[in-house]
């Protein structure tokens, strides 16, 4: 099964309102935003052109939309992990300094708990990660079972809990 990455492009912003209205996306991410035409140009707008602006600073963001047989299956982005403040408001420290972050979801309710998820990210990591980190970080929800299954299924590994136990700190290595 092979997937594609296709650069992010302002013709995907109403798949990304749709998908991030959805249950099973809404759940985990963003939940307490009610998304919108004008929030997701305001939020992804710099994305298409490969930035995010913290502190007016522009820092380096890779989005894609994943492809599976020319069907739009999903959102996935990539970043420096110590470019960006955690939402949860804690810092990253004690990991690999060159080390990507990714975030992913797949919006195709129907593309759901067939696992997808680990090969999607195999394949991402070889194209985009792997080449250029030593190491890929991502902090789920711990009770976001599935994610955590599908990045353990990925070759990441726990390496600590924070925030009272809510948040699960994952790394994988770059294979040698």
């Amino acid at each position: 099964m092979t997937f594609l990455f296709k650069p992010l492009q302002e013709t995907h912003f109403p798949l990304l309102l749709k998908w991030l209205g959805t249950p099973h996306v809404k759940a985990w991410v963003d939940q307490d935003i009610r998304w919108t035409k004008a929030l997701i140009k305001k939020k992804y707008r710099t994305y298409v052109q490969g930035y995010k602006a913290l502190n007016n600073i522009r820092k380096p963001i890779h989005a894609f939309i994943i492809l599976l047989k020319d069907k739009e299956i999903g959102y996935i982005q990539f970043y420096n992990a110590y470019d960006f403040p955690r939402e949860q408001g804690y810092k990253i420290e004690g990991l690999p300094q060159n080390m990507a972050s990714i975030d992913l979801f797949i919006g195709k309710k129907d593309c759901i708990g067939k696992g997808l998820g680990p090969l999607i990210m195999t394949q991402f990591f070889k194209e985009h990660i792997d080449p250029f980190y030593e190491a890929c970080f991502v902090d789920p929800d711990t009770k976001n079972i599935s994610a955590i299954r599908a990045y353990e299924k990925a070759e990441f590994k726990k390496v600590k809990m924070v925030k009272d136990g809510a948040i699960t700190w994952m790394v994988r290595r770059k294979p040698q």
